[in-house]
């Protein structure tokens, strides 16, 4: 009885638009309040908030972050679409290339889905218009590519609290991402240039000299994010440690290219606190549910009732992919994370699945979410900096949802996909 009002109260304070952060809170404190009495809820809130973010793995985030925000401040996105543009423009399909490799490499600088959709919006989209692409389908490859893209490549934020909450190799976990990450983009070229050679969608030639000098700026941090990706996978040093040298490599690299001030450090600073701290409200919120979900044994009883019925393990795994399609439809990507991951992972892991597998696979799947209404994010944000109608880019993002589906078909049939570059470190 006491899970069925908390599923209803849950529900309802979804739908009033609660964040997903206090959300957990109020569901987890009072479900453990139901299970256990007041007593141990006091004890379990008296020392969450500092537990469940007091480890060293933690300081990955803040500063992944940190470092997205120096290179976001440095002005480094424009840098590298148009040297990008420079070098491939001219061929068929060029433009849009551009924009996905460029969306590709902005979301292994910036780690954030949120920023890389921005930054693109901006940027590329206007490009592709006026390349002869149609605006419906430059701002749906926008929405659909940059932050899809920056959320498998690392560093990528939301795969390190994957790896924090599931006691995941957030090193392994982050190179996991590269391969899915590189064939979406492949795949999403396929649809481009198809795209271009039917518009005729094709820019004037740069020259040489135009092509090595837009390199001016941006060999430094790529050097840089090469580095932190050769330094994780190598086991040189953990994440945290690489992701402590990106973040001063990328402050250096600004002041150097003088694209740094006093207060935009400040700004990056002060981004990087709140940035962070929203993501720790929600990781304090998922450890109290966490601990209704213990108390309750609500993990267990779910892992008894599918052994006992004759759902393969395969079924299983595409009702729980369905799952985590709806639930983006509602929900941003953290929020549904960390709401599902304590019912669904023990169950993934008992069903025989890899852990390193399955979070590539629910980053994918929530990042759809992010295209699809009406949470949709990444439509908003695309609209609000390219000035097209959402309905517009929903449009020109049909295409594109259906290449993230089909890299999530691929990546189940084929798993080695995910786990070829994590079983060579």
């Amino acid at each position: 009885m006491s899970v069925i009002i908390l599923t209803i109260l849950l529900l309802v304070l979804i739908l009033v638009g609660m964040p997903i952060g206090f959300v957990l809170l109020i569901i987890g404190s009072v479900g453990v309040w139901f299970v256990s009495g007041w007593d141990a809820l006091m004890g379990i809130m008296g020392t969450t908030a500092y537990r469940s973010v007091n480890g060293f793995s933690y300081t990955t985030i803040p500063m992944f972050i940190l470092m997205a925000n120096f290179i976001s401040k440095s002005r480094i996105a424009e840098d590298l679409f148009d040297c990008v543009l420079k070098w491939i423009g001219h061929k068929p399909g060029g433009v849009g290339v551009t924009t996905v490799f460029s969306s590709a490499a902005f979301g292994t600088l910036s780690g954030s889905s949120i920023a890389a959709t921005s930054i693109m919006s901006k940027v590329a989209v206007p490009q592709m218009i006026k390349s002869k692409y149609s605006d419906s389908f430059s701002a749906g490859l926008v929405a659909s590519s940059s932050g899809t893209l920056a959320a498998l490549i690392p560093p990528s934020v939301p795969l390190i609290v994957y790896a924090i909450q599931t006691e995941t190799s957030i090193g392994k976990l982050l190179i996991s991402g590269i391969i899915p990450g590189l064939l979406l983009a492949f795949l999403l070229c396929i649809v481009v240039v198809a795209a271009a050679i039917k518009n005729k969608s094709v820019i004037p030639k740069s020259s040489w000299r135009e092509r090595f000098q837009s390199l001016k700026h941006i060999w430094p941090i790529l050097l840089l994010i090469l580095a932190v990706i050769i330094a994780i996978y190598a086991g040189i040093g953990t994440s945290t440690e690489a992701a402590a040298f990106g973040a001063f490599g990328a402050l250096v690299i600004g002041l150097l290219i003088r694209r740094l001030n006093f207060k935009a450090i400040l700004d990056a600073l002060i981004e990087t606190v709140q940035q962070t701290c929203m993501i720790f409200v929600i990781l304090v919120g998922a450890t109290l549910f966490s601990y209704f979900v213990a108390f309750s044994r609500l993990g267990n009883s779910l892992i008894s009732y599918i052994e006992s019925t004759s759902i393969p393990a395969l079924g299983v795994l595409v009702l729980i992919v369905l799952m985590y399609l709806i639930l983006g439809l509602f929900l941003d990507l953290f929020g549904s994370m960390l709401l599902t991951l304590p019912l669904v992972f023990p169950l993934i892991t008992d069903l025989g699945y890899d852990p390193l597998w399955f979070g590539i696979l629910v980053v994918l799947l929530l990042e759809i979410g992010l295209v699809t209404p009406p949470v949709g994010i990444n439509l908003y944000i695309t609209s609000q900096q390219s000035g097209i109608s959402v309905n517009k880019v929903l449009k020109g993002s049909v295409p594109f949802i259906g290449v993230l589906l089909l890299t999530v078909i691929l990546i189940i049939i084929f798993p080695e996909i995910v786990l070829y570059l994590p079983s060579k470190m």
